[in-house]
């Protein structure tokens, strides 16, 4: 079979470029070089192969000749692979029934009509766009191989097309005491517009060693959905894997921003808790000019005293003396009104803290807004969910590349595979047939060729 004949080939040009190596004072850094280039030839020699192979099996199908007619044979279809530019024959077919024309083996293989880009290069692109800039990722995915250089505008389509795969449910569901959510949002540019990248994430606490990390973090993006219906998708993941009505304790953290409350609407029994870095940022802000009157307001929050915190923030009111400082007392009179609840949950559950902002930066801002940038909805939509599976420590290149199962299509050849196998073995005949075609076997005697030789009288598996 051509699979064999090719790998064989191969096998021996790779030994040629080794004896040129050891004799021609050829440097490791060329050879490898070389050797790259060789085995990414192979991997696009094999995939012409196996899908014209393929191409053949449904041309000589019995079973296809039921139901569809070939109208042409031999149309030539290219598309970039990880090994470099692929081109393959194949055949176009017309169903007897329906009349709608088909490359069928493009079907069986997964591959998109009119793509110029195979899944696993898709699948690539959208992972490395989900570190860095589209032009950024193009050039890391071509920086061995030239021809694999694509457009930003391909790269931006790939996470576009992006879709994470649904999770399996788990055979049992954890029972733990304690669970904590905590949200925040990054602020970017949509389409010209403001919006918000929301974050919500839970943990079972906080773990010390080796250093500290939250012990199973799940994270949850969005962009476009609505608080309700962002709300029921967390939840949905905690009734599957946790036992909710086994809970002690079900925490909720945020700087009380109304999408944040809203999630107490589903969480059961949750406790809202006042996230303290933007607790303490109000009340900076509305003391900015009397200093002094802070360590009364934390003396107060510190006590539940409501009346102290406002007494305290009503003399910071009296001592401001322009309008846009009085907007900033009055605002923060009104966060802690409207968060008080929050605050005393804060104080009565001191061992609660909130590390969103930070997650936020490193999850969503890192790549959605640290830098000037715009998005349009879907393609902010999609990098989030691309950081998130990130942050979930899954691969994005499998969540992508799980959009594009197909049938196991090498399975109709492996027959013929094991077939050519077989009869090389009985001839031990792989890695001999050809040794003619090396130059460095002709002529006279020398200790490598002996070596080269010693080592080919082994039989090849």
């Amino acid at each position: 079979m051509e699979i064999i004949r090719l790998v064989e080939a191969k096998i021996l040009s790779v030994s040629e470029k080794i004896l040129e190596v050891l004799e021609d004072g050829s440097s490791f850094l060329e050879f490898e070089a070389q050797l790259k280039k060789e085995l990414d030839q192979l991997g696009v020699d094999l995939l012409r192969v196996v899908l014209e192979s393929l191409d053949q099996q449904l041309r000589n199908s019995s079973t296809r000749k039921q139901t569809w007619t070939i109208v042409r044979k031999n149309d030539r279809k290219e598309i970039l692979t990880p090994f470099g530019l692929l081109s393959y024959m194949r055949s176009y077919y017309q169903h007897k029934e329906s009349k709608e024309y088909h490359y069928l083996v493009d079907e069986k293989a997964g591959i998109i009509p009119h793509s110029r880009i195979g899944s696993n290069m898709k699948a690539e692109l959208a992972a490395a766009c989900g570190e860095m800039s589209y032009e950024q990722a193009t050039s890391q995915l071509s920086r061995y191989n030239p021809a694999l250089k694509v457009s930003k505008q391909t790269a931006g389509n790939c996470v576009k097309a992006f879709q994470a795969k649904p999770l399996a449910e788990p055979s049992e569901k954890r029972r733990v005491d304690e669970l904590y959510l905590e949200a925040d949002e990054d602020h970017l540019k949509v389409g010209g517009r403001r919006a918000q990248a929301r974050l919500v994430y839970f943990h079972e606490g906080v773990a010390e060693s080796p250093r500290p990390h939250l012990i199973n973090a799940r994270y949850f993006t969005t962009v476009q959905k609505k608080p309700e219906e962002f709300w029921f998708e967390v939840l949905d993941y905690l009734d599957a894997h946790y036992d909710l009505d086994g809970l002690q304790e079900l925490y909720l953290s945020g700087d009380g921003a109304s999408w944040i409350r809203t999630g107490q609407e589903f969480l059961p029994d949750s406790t809202f808790i006042l996230d303290k870095f933007h607790l303490s940022k109000a009340i900076i802000a509305a003391t900015a000019h009397a200093p002094g009157l802070r360590k009364g307001i934390y003396r107060g929050i510190r006590q539940r005293n409501k009346q102290h915190v406002m007494q305290h923030l009503a003399e910071a009111l009296e001592l401001a003396v322009t309008e846009p400082k009085q907007k900033c007392v009055l605002a923060t009179i009104k966060y802690i009104e409207n968060n008080w609840d929050g605050i005393e949950n804060g104080v009565k559950n001191p061992h609660v803290g909130c590390s969103a902002e930070g997650h936020v930066s490193h999850i969503l801002s890192a790549r959605l807004s640290s830098r000037p940038m715009a998005w349009s909805q879907e393609g902010a939509e999609k990098m989030a969910s691309i950081r998130s599976v990130r942050a979930n420590g899954e691969s994005v290149k499998d969540h992508y590349l799980a959009m594009c199962q197909q049938a196991p299509v090498i399975l109709e050849i492996k027959d013929q595979v094991k077939n050519e196998l077989k009869r090389l073995r009985q001839k031990r005949h792989l890695g001999k047939e050809s040794l003619n075609n090396v130059p460095i076997y002709a002529g006279g005697s020398n200790l490598t060729r002996m070596a080269l030789k010693g080592l080919n009288s082994i039989t090849a598996v």
